[in-house]
């Protein structure tokens, strides 16, 4: 095999001190989850593996549930899973063929066995009902808390509060003015009642964000609808 010599740059040769390397940060990735596209068709994502923990709160039907953590899988994140219908999501892995290496399920109030990482974040979906919030024995760095509430009620103020993002598919008129409240959102009161079926409401300091959650086919596909029941 002949060797094929490379044209020279045109650049010249640089050479930079230790010193000056060391300053150098390299980042790569950066776009985190992707939510979906806003209204001007630009791409929606959230930085949901930090050196902090990250809680979320998602009103909507588990099917919007496990889309973020099929999303959160392609990432390289562990997902741990606490629910009171083990039958459901064993059925959402079984189809998307993710194996127990990846995905597990904890009892309510189990912390995962092993430490996340930056190259290891793990999700914990909370799937159980209603709750006063993430578990804060379960926050951790480079940990999201993932709490899944099919309905939200006055009980449900805190968990909003406390939450660093907030997602909420279309809510009934008691929902919307319980949200509205909590959040400090009441100018935007009515919009939550008048969201499209795959459409969320996004907040995250305060400010809200409508996003298509624009699946892909083989999302589709292996979920399903994520239209909230009722």
């Amino acid at each position: 095999m002949k060797s094929v010599a490379f044209p020279g740059s045109r650049m010249g040769l640089h050479v930079a001190d230790a010193a000056a390397v060391g300053g150098l940060h390299l980042v790569a990735g950066g776009g985190g989850l992707v939510v979906g596209r806003s209204r001007q068709q630009e791409p929606v994502g959230l930085r949901l593996f930090r050196a902090e923990p990250t809680r979320l709160l998602l009103t909507g039907g588990v099917r919007c549930a496990e889309l973020l953590a099929f999303r959160a899988l392609a990432l390289g994140a562990r997902l741990f899973i606490q629910t009171a219908r083990e039958q459901e999501w064993d059925s959402f892995l079984r189809r998307c063929v993710i194996g127990r290496d990846v995905a597990s399920f904890l009892p309510p109030g189990a912390a995962p066995p092993t430490v996340a990482t930056p190259t290891e974040p793990q999700l914990v979906v909370i799937d159980t009902g209603p709750v006063t919030g993430p578990d804060s024995g379960l926050s951790a760095p480079w940990r999201a808390t993932l709490v899944v509430r099919d309905d939200l009620a006055g009980w449900d103020v805190d968990a909003l509060v406390r939450s660093d993002i907030v997602l909420l598919q279309r809510l009934v008129e008691t929902e919307a003015a319980t949200a509205a409240s909590a959040l400090g959102l009441m100018s935007v009161q009515s919009w939550f009642t008048q969201l499209h079926p795959e459409m969320v409401g996004l907040i995250t300091k305060g400010k809200v964000q409508w996003v298509m959650l624009s699946m892909t086919p083989t999302e589709r596909q292996l979920i399903g609808p994520v239209a909230r029941a009722g």
